[in-house]
Formats: C-alpha cells, structure tokens, sequence
C-alpha cells in the first residue's frame, strides 16, 4: 500500500505533467497564489524575490504559457494556471498521504502536527490532553493554532492544518471529513438572582417567547454559535433585544453573572459556571455537534487517530462530573 502511494506521485509527475513539475516547484507556485504578491511570497519562503521570479519564469517557458496575470492589484492565475494549480495540489496531498503513511512506521522521524482549536474550550481540551499525547508521541512537534470554526474549515480544505476541534451544526459541515465527539444541547441562561428563577420550578423546557422582552448578549456575527442561535431565534418568531455582541463565551458568562442580561450557550459553559447561574432547556432541545474535522481524502495518521480519541475521553470524563 505505502509503495503504491509512493509510485504513484511518480507516476502522476511523469504521465500528466511530463516532467515539468517538481516538488519545490510546487510549492513556490502555490506560495505565491497565496500571498497574490511575488515580493510576498518570497520572504514567506525565505529566498530571494528574483530567484524565485527566475523559477516562475523557467516553469512558464516549459508551459508555453503564463501562470499568472501580473497586475499592481495582485497576481491573478490565468487558465493554464488554474489548471496546474488544481494539479499541483493533488501532487502534494498524495505526497502528504504517503509520508503519513511512512510515519506511522517510522516513529522516531521528527514532523509537526498542526492543530486548529476553536477559542474557550478548545485551549481547555488542549491544555488537558497535551501532557499524554506528548508522552505518546515525543517526536512530533505540536503546533496549536487558535481559530474560529470558519477558518478552520477554509486552512483544513487547504491542507493547512491536519486537524480541527470545531463545535457547529450538522448543516454547517464541508465536504471535509467530520469525527462527532458528542452532540450538546443548547440551553437558556440567567443570573441566580432573576426572577424568573424564584418562579421556576421544574427543569420543564422554557418559552423564548417568555423572554422577547429581555436583554440579550450573543457571540458576533460570523460564528457557528451565532448562526446557530439566529436560527433557534427566528424559529420561535422572536427579534431578541441585544445589548451588545462578544468573540468570547467567558465575556457572555460574566455580563449574565452580572445580572445584566440573559443568553444562551452551549451546555458546557452553563454547567462550568453552575455556582453563578442558572440554566433551563430550550423548548425543540436546539443542539449542535462538538466534532473532530479533517480534510476529505486524506491518510489519518496513528498520532491524529490518538488525538481524537484523547479528546473524546477528554469530553466523557468532564461530562459525568
């Protein structure tokens, strides 16, 4: 399996491409894509712009074609680059796979493993399980990145993170691959002190209708908890009052602690600061997906199987406290 993974990068090198491809090549083409700018590009891959102009320009002559339209707006990719780009990244993704592959028998070849978490709970999971996974794999190097779901998606269906802790929606998912963690319910918040909570006195699930006259605080715009509670609002035929909008959950706990306002958050923050608020299931039991992602076609490595299962360990563990 590993040599056909191998031959295959040769082949596909030499049957579609002819020989004009290499790695390197590659990678400096797909650089520049990125940064639109050449001067850009060449300090992201620490050589000189005319050396890699002079490598731009040698891969065109061999084309016959130009890559990119040079334009003072950025460097757009032409047809004949468009083409090579699509090519060039399956080029490189099968390398990735095979190497992967390769790893996982060779254990002590030193390599990164990079990780996208989302802010809040992400950094919780990772600071827990870093020490063990760490110990399981002393070679790798661990390169946590912290990112919004969005972004996440965008660098995994790039091939620029290997793997993706993300909280969202079944129909907020990519093409990408998806490990689902544990499904969560979203719930109603209060400080101890409403009164609302003098007069409940069941855990029977709560009326948003019952609310429409209180202040709301809610992540920003942009968000998979957003979009989500958009949705849980527009359902219930309500246009909720906001008194202002956070990037960070920590910053809703705190303004509904305060007494200032209600909200609504995921199960795990509302059960975290249980000491200071009080929290009620939505009527419909609204939920989303706490998930693993990776992107769709790729080899998953020994150390990215140990991750996901770490994490969900993580999760069974804090959910039965």
């Amino acid at each position: 399996m590993i040599l056909k993974k191998i031959n295959s990068i040769i082949t596909l090198k030499s049957l579609i491409f002819g020989g004009v491809m290499d790695l390197k090549q590659i990678e400096y083409i797909i650089e520049i894509v990125k940064e639109k700018n050449i001067t850009h590009a060449a300090k992201k891959l620490f050589i000189s712009q005319s050396a890699l102009n002079q490598q731009l320009l040698k891969l065109e002559s061999e084309l016959g074609a130009q890559i990119f339209n040079r334009n003072r707006g950025g460097w757009k990719l032409t047809k004949v680059g468009e083409i090579y780009v699509e090519n060039a990244i399956k080029i490189l993704e099968i390398k990735k796979n095979a190497y992967n592959m390769i790893y996982d028998y060779v254990e002590n070849k030193k390599r990164k493993l990079i990780i996208g978490l989302t802010p809040g709970r992400g950094i919780e999971l990772f600071t827990s399980i870093f020490e063990e996974f760490q110990s399981l794999y002393p070679y790798l190097t661990i390169i946590p990145i912290e990112l919004s779901v969005y972004q996440q998606q965008k660098k995994i269906a790039n091939g620029e993170i290997d793997l993706g802790f993300m909280t969202l929606s079944k129909d907020q998912r990519t093409d990408d691959n998806y490990v689902l963690i544990y499904s969560e319910e979203m719930v109603f918040i209060t400080s101890k002190n409403h009164s609302f909570n003098k007069d409940k006195k069941s855990l029977k699930p709560i009326e948003l209708n019952d609310f429409c006259n209180e202040p709301f605080v809610f992540m920003n715009e942009n968000s998979t908890n957003r979009d989500l509670i958009n949705n849980i609002f527009e359902e219930a035929r309500i246009k909720p009052h906001i008194l202002f909008e956070t990037t960070f959950t920590s910053s809703i706990i705190k303004a509904v602690e305060s007494s200032l306002c209600c909200s609504v958050v995921p199960h795990y923050y509302a059960k975290k600061s249980i000491q200071s608020l009080s929290y009620f299931p939505i009527k419909g039991n609204p939920s989303w997906d706490v998930v693993v992602s990776y992107k769709k076609g790729t080899y998953l490595s020994k150390a990215c199987k140990t991750f996901i299962e770490l994490t969900k360990a993580y999760f069974n563990f804090t959910l039965d406290l």
